[in-house]
């Protein structure tokens, strides 16, 4: 790709590398040039070029994101070199067509308004769209939350791959750098470059999507906004709605252990993750300077349970809670989420009944122990809540255990 950004003032993306000094002088502005090598599109918009064109290299799942019975935890690949390689073979194919070529020079163009602040940009998108962020750790319920959003406003959800709907992508991080397909990549491009992406995406999928309440209006569940809150803020503006929804951590865990295929034969918390949420937990440990070893000594709860804090913490105090008058908290139970929701089908004038939400009320029976050890935690985070003038939901959840 040949595309590159240019981070100079509200201008799109050129091609080069260093400053560029040929008008060099008392009144010139420099240019910094860029090379797209350095800014790869993601393994996520990778995959979207490659079904938006039809070319259809990668292997696309098929599962229902959505359903709440037959839903599973994705693994990471077997052979990272394999499935880079492809990745990369797809978005450079994808390039060569006309609708991939325009997509991607369109990610690329919005990197660059959102790394230069371009007012007028973001003055557009807020004035024309409007987003339903679902805010939840995992096993949470914000996939179910995310699916009737999509119904209320008309979408089917089946329609919507889960890189585009669900949780990791955007990526964000407390850390400066992260690890990614070998490569060590400064968050902050990181996010920005994916949240240009998934702009692009959204803008793909909802390009019919008829304006609600004088907005067009695209859900998103949003499971690592908090890592860089103030910035997605900005980006979604003012009118965005921000869902919160709230799970006991015992129930929560539960559920995580029996979607990651049983209880490791240990009962500790396994070194090497069997899927994205349990890399989630090492992740969490990891910024507070805990190795994956030390971790996979420490039982399965017990590691979760400082995940689960960690994340409820980090909501309160990175931004997402101050001065947010669009902030809606949900306790996971079926009384909230189906009121909530219906409320949504009627206000978007879908037609349709809120579909169920299926909840296995077995926590107590099996793990009490762990109901009893989540208490500490619990206190702890609703304090520091009520610190931000937001109630958490400490009997409700407590409903659905």
């Amino acid at each position: 790709m040949s595309s590159a950004i240019m981070a100079h003032q509200q201008q799109p993306a050129h091609a080069g590398h260093s400053v560029d000094e040929s008008n060099a002088g008392s009144d010139a502005v420099p240019e910094l040039r860029f090379p797209a090598t350095l800014f790869p599109v993601s393994a996520a918009f990778a995959s979207f070029v490659d079904q938006a064109t039809g070319n259809r290299i990668l292997p696309h799942d098929d599962v229902d994101w959505g359903d709440q019975i037959t839903e599973r935890m994705r693994q990471t690949p077997r052979s990272m070199s394999d499935f880079v390689a492809k990745t990369r073979a797809a978005a450079t194919q994808a390039f060569h067509t006309d609708i991939g070529r325009h997509l991607t020079v369109k990610a690329y163009t919005i990197f660059g308004h959102l790394l230069t602040g371009n007012t007028t940009f973001s003055g557009q998108l807020h004035t024309h769209d409007r987003f339903m962020l679902v805010v939840s750790a995992p096993r949470h319920g914000g996939s179910y939350l995310t699916k009737e959003l999509y119904r209320a406003v008309g979408m089917d959800h089946r329609q919507l791959p889960a890189t585009f709907a669900h949780d990791g992508y955007p990526d964000a991080s407390l850390r400066w750098t992260k690890q990614d397909f070998g490569q060590n990549l400064p968050m902050p491009k990181r996010t920005i470059q994916q949240t240009a992406e998934w702009l692009t995406m959204a803008d793909w999928f909802f390009r019919e999507a008829p304006k609600r309440e004088g907005l067009r209006t695209i859900p998103k569940k949003a499971t690592k906004m908090i890592y860089a809150a103030p910035f997605f803020r900005e980006v979604f503006g003012p009118s965005a709605e921000w869902v919160v929804a709230v799970r006991h951590p015992a129930a929560a865990c539960l559920s995580l252990v029996e979607k990651a295929g049983g209880m490791t034969n240990d009962g500790k918390f396994p070194q090497f993750p069997r899927s994205a949420i349990e890399q989630y937990v090492l992740s969490s440990w990891a910024d507070d300077g805990i190795s994956a070893q030390d971790v996979a000594r420490m039982d399965y709860f017990t590691a979760y349970l400082h995940y689960w804090m960690r994340y409820h913490q980090i909501m309160a105090v990175n931004g997402l809670f101050s001065g947010n008058k669009r902030l809606r908290v949900l306790a996971y139970h079926p009384d909230q989420f189906e009121s909530y929701l219906q409320e949504q089908h009627i206000r978007f004038g879908s037609g349709q009944q809120v579909e169920p939400m299926h909840v296995h009320s077995k926590t107590m029976q099996e793990v009490p122990h762990w109901v009893a050890q989540s208490q500490k935690a619990l206190d702890g985070v609703a304090a520091l809540w009520e610190s931000y003038q937001v109630a958490f939901p400490m009997e409700a959840i407590a409903l659905a255990l």
